[in-house]
């Protein structure tokens, strides 16, 4: 899942991306990240995610869908293998478990709880806690983010773009393993209602709210 402390220590997750970023050509590039995201007002993808254990072995694969609007709203949608989805209004996070029939519900405001779209969309945050570098491969503009925390100094996630898209995203799940999501069918810049990202569940789901 994609909640709570995102960034810990994993000494082969670095080594991997350090040899696979060793390989290609790299060169710096001019891309503003900032100008990039302070124009990206929505999109939409479809993804498919793969999870690694620390022996790089293919652990698991999902599938879903992603919806997201300035400031802070997304739906991140897990269609298989299990059904799960995260809503944020901008204001709270709600984890809708229907496997589980469960519904968990936190606040934004408790830093604990953002999460690798906050962290990919937001500014302040990005000032905060990283240390951001972008570079071209192979015609991609690729942005790396290493904490400024000397504690998860070596927990790094790489951000791709091309053609104005967001192509990939590799970083650390709350499980030590590395995960990378490719997306697809990316459109930018659409409209979607606010109402969009409010979030209605059954009577009889067990509702948890974490503050």
């Amino acid at each position: 899942m994609l909640l709570n402390q995102i960034l810990k220590k994993n000494n082969y997750f670095i080594l991997a991306l350090f040899l696979l970023l060793s390989s290609v050509v790299k060169s710096n590039t001019n891309f503003d990240y900032f100008d990039y995201i302070d124009n990206l007002q929505s999109f939409s993808a479809t993804f498919s995610q793969y999870t690694y254990d620390e022996n790089d072995n293919l652990i698991k694969k999902s599938n879903g869908n992603i919806t997201y609007k300035k400031k802070s709203k997304y739906i991140l949608e897990y269609i298989n293998p299990n059904k799960i989805k995260f809503i944020s209004d901008g204001q709270f996070l709600t984890t809708y478990d229907e496997d589980l029939e469960q519904v968990i519900i936190q606040s934004l405001g408790n830093s604990s709880n953002q999460n690798i779209v906050n962290i990919m969309t937001n500014k302040k945050i990005i000032d905060n806690n990283f240390d951001m570098k972008s570079y071209s491969v192979n015609g991609e503009n690729h942005i790396k983010f290493t904490p400024k925390s000397k504690e998860a100094k070596r927990n790094i996630f790489l951000l791709v773009i091309k053609n104005n898209k967001i192509m990939k995203i590799s970083f650390m799940n709350d499980f030590e393993q590395s995960v990378t999501m490719n997306f697809s069918n990316f459109k930018k810049n659409q409209k979607f209602l606010d109402s969009l990202f409010n979030i209605d569940y059954p009577e009889n789901f067990d509702v948890i709210i974490d503050k």
